[in-house]
């Protein structure tokens, strides 16, 4: 998503936070990364096995071939801190299984996304809630209704892209979930194998990323993989990470 700033600043600030959600929570091991292996191992069903150190997918068959090989990005095990939440990007191993299969998927960003933009561009945080008026500086209006953000004059209003932050002098501003501003199209690929809790394997803009321990808990792969495993891996099958 780019930041687009307006020149104005807010006259009032909402600073409360809502509920953490969605890809990154902190994730606790069940199993070891051996009996992970094992269980793997021992499985005669199709299968996704993805090894978290090597950063690598394969999908195994029943008759135990290996059908596909792909690089994979995982979490990058930093951790975020905000005004009592505390989330630790880290890819959930464990044994899973593909929940549900999704074309030209939705991303909705979490919490944490608002969190890092801000303090990347060294801004402050106000939560949207409800239908608001926000009188600016420069005379005009922050106004959402409907769950819809814009920039009201007397004359004119200019509404937000879903591929842009909302940011007004200084100040980022939070859609609520449910807002058409907290849905941006294209960040996931052309398709989502979920895994459930937020967390499953998807395509990415970044192609470079791929192969590197960068992402939020989720796996990223190149377009190519994502279309064989989209078509090829059912729903139910078991996807074991270690």
């Amino acid at each position: 998503m780019s930041v687009i700033r307006f020149a104005a600043s807010a006259s009032l600030v909402l600073a409360t936070v809502g509920a953490a959600g969605g890809t990154g929570g902190a994730q606790v091991p069940r199993q070891t990364a051996q009996e992970v292996r094992d269980a793997a191992k021992s499985d005669s069903s199709l299968r996704v096995i993805i090894s978290v150190v090597r950063r690598t997918l394969w999908v195994v068959s029943r008759a135990a071939d290996t059908l596909l090989t792909a690089p994979v990005a995982v979490g990058s095990e930093r951790s975020l801190a905000y005004r009592g939440h505390r989330w630790t990007f880290r890819t959930p191993r464990g044994v899973h299984a593909v929940l549900a299969k999704e074309e030209n998927p939705v991303w909705i960003p979490p919490d944490w996304h608002y969190v890092e933009v801000a303090r990347r561009e060294r801004l402050s945080l106000v939560w949207l809630h409800g239908d608001t008026t926000i009188a600016l500086s420069d005379g005009s209006t922050l106004v959402m209704r409907n769950m819809d953000v814009r920039i009201e004059t007397d004359s004119t209003y200019e509404a937000f892209g879903t591929d842009q932050e909302i940011v007004v002098g200084k100040t980022l501003f939070v859609p609520p979930i449910g807002s058409p501003n907290r849905r941006v199209p294209g960040e996931l690929g052309n398709y989502r194998l979920v895994l459930g809790e937020g967390v499953g394997i998807h395509g990415t803009p970044d192609a470079s990323s791929v192969g590197h321990a960068v992402t939020h808990g989720c796996m990223r792969v190149h377009d190519a993989d994502l279309s064989w495993l989209y078509e090829h891996v059912p729903l139910g099958t078991h996807v074991y990470i270690f």
